[in-house]
């Protein structure tokens, strides 16, 4: 069981991946924004997190930064609705560990998610 945070600012994306990863028994927590995001990280540890690219006030590329700037052992993933090349690189060379495409199907969410928690 891990501890992951989702973040994004749709409400029915949030609802959504809480309910696939609760019922693989990981403790989910949830973020609207990146300032919440960054709120949450502040009072919890987390081994994983979900963020997705366009968020109302800043960029979830930018949570990988704040991982390797204060030195946390959190694996990111990086989700997005308008995939591109160039996010995909930057993702990338910033060390997310994977980079999904929505809308997400259950059964490769909880795969990619397997895969970067072992």
């Amino acid at each position: 069981m891990a501890h992951i945070l989702v973040i994004d600012d749709e409400e029915s994306i949030l609802f959504t991946l809480d309910r696939f990863l609760s019922a693989e028994k990981h403790k989910v927590s949830t973020a609207d924004s990146y300032c919440a995001a960054l709120s949450r990280i502040d009072e919890e540890y987390f081994d994983l997190i979900l963020a997705d690219i366009n968020l109302g006030d800043g960029w979830g590329i930018d949570i990988l930064h704040v991982v390797v700037r204060r030195d946390l052992n959190t694996r990111v993933i990086i989700m997005t609705a308008y995939p591109t090349s160039e996010t995909r690189a930057e993702s990338l060379r910033r060390h997310a560990k994977d980079y999904l495409v929505k809308p997400l199907r259950q059964k490769n969410l909880v795969r990619s998610v397997e895969n970067v928690l072992q």
